[in-house]
């Protein structure tokens, strides 16, 4: 979750979050809702232009089967959402949002959480996946060791989920969901920090 919030620290959103969680109604509730509420200001948003790298670590960019598994619904029912932010939330967006309700008022904290969101099928997955990132950008990602690329998976996260065509490199090392056990996905993250700083890395051009 954590590569995803960086994701969305270099990406310009527009309305395209927006309109992919509201669908039919995201005109009408962009209307309705001010501009300075904090649930626009979460949807619409600017990249952060004093990032200017950016490292994503086994990150579901387009998300994991295992969050609508049962591990994913126990971690949802232990999820609530903070009560000031369920208190900006009118009736009309909480509908929206969880459209499959037939009630005539949506409980609030039935509302998506951040497990709803690591769902391939998440509309904030799918709009990120139309945005260019607006920062030079690389992935580790693991395997398991099993070098099968693109067929692959870290146990977690499929490598379909974690590659980025527009990733200026990719490491793939012989692990799970934590990649960053294994000395290669340090030293790669050692090359990408002297790259940004526009150090030679000299230890590397001795192996050379």
């Amino acid at each position: 979750m954590g590569g995803l919030v960086c994701q969305m620290q270099v990406t310009n959103s527009g309305r395209t979050i927006w309109n992919e969680s509201f669908g039919s109604r995201a005109q009408e509730l962009y209307s309705q809702i001010p501009n300075d509420s904090r649930v626009k200001r979460s949807l619409i948003f600017q990249a952060d232009p004093a990032i200017g790298r950016v490292i994503f670590v086994a990150t579901p960019h387009r998300g994991t089967s295992l969050a609508g598994g049962w591990i994913g619904a126990i971690t949802i029912w232990l999820i609530r959402l903070p009560s000031n932010l369920l208190d900006e939330i009118p009736e009309s967006m909480a509908h929206a949002l969880n459209p499959r309700s037939q009630r005539a008022e949506v409980p609030r904290t039935l509302l998506p959480t951040s497990i709803h969101q690591l769902s391939p099928n998440s509309p904030l997955l799918r709009a990120l996946d139309q945005l260019p990132i607006r920062a030079p950008h690389h992935s580790i990602i693991g395997d398991r060791g099993r070098g099968d690329s693109p067929n692959s998976s870290d146990g977690i996260v499929p490598y379909s989920s974690t590659h980025l065509t527009s990733a200026e490199s990719e490491k793939i090392v012989p692990t799970g969901h934590q990649p960053l056990v294994d000395p290669r996905a340090v030293e790669e993250i050692r090359r990408i920090l002297l790259l940004n700083l526009g150090i030679r890395d000299h230890r590397r051009q001795r192996q050379e």
